[in-house]
């Protein structure tokens, strides 16, 4: 077993952090068992496993550092057997391919390897009455952060508003 494991529930406790041929590899136990992060150098996505205890791996799939999936998402049984497969981007014609353009246009740093701490800009898939939104929050200034929303469909903005930050 890589991680030894926590029986407690719903405590993240982040058992190891390593480099390996370039890459960032995070590993933390979990109540079901445990996760692995590979984030890879230059880069704005980052693979996330989900094991169970026994080993067999439970979810998989991209994420976008700091935000939400990306692609198809693999969900599988106890037994290692796939039982699922979701298309997170289903109904965002406006797509991550877009969403990045529209941050680099703006000039909206965008992570492209591990950082741990600090802010760093979050971009996320939600649904606003009824409608898919992209949500994108990012450091202006050290105390104000800027939270816009898109139509995922369309890549309209519907929204901006500038947000207190403090740091802790």
């Amino acid at each position: 077993m890589i991680c030894k494991l926590l029986k407690r529930k719903s405590i993240r406790l982040q058992e190891k952090e390593f480099q390996k041929n370039g890459l960032t590899i995070i590993e933390e136990s979990q109540s079901y068992g445990f996760v692995r992060e590979i984030y890879y150098s230059d880069s704005n996505f980052s693979e996330i496993k989900l094991f169970y205890s026994s080993g067999n791996v439970k979810e998989k799939g991209i994420y976008f550092n700091n935000g939400s999936q990306y692609g198809i998402w693999y969900k599988f049984d106890e037994k290692g057997k796939l039982i699922q497969e979701i298309n997170t981007d289903e109904g965002y014609d406006f797509g991550w391919k877009e969403i990045i353009a529209y941050c680099e246009q703006k000039e909206i740093e965008l992570t492209k390897v591990y950082v741990k701490g600090g802010y760093q800009t979050e971009i996320l898939k939600q649904e606003e009455n009824g409608r898919k939104v992209w949500v994108i929050s990012y450091l202006v200034s050290p105390v104000l952060i800027c939270k816009e929303t898109l139509d995922g469909v369309t890549g309209k903005l519907l929204n901006s508003e500038e947000l207190e930050f403090i740091n802790h």
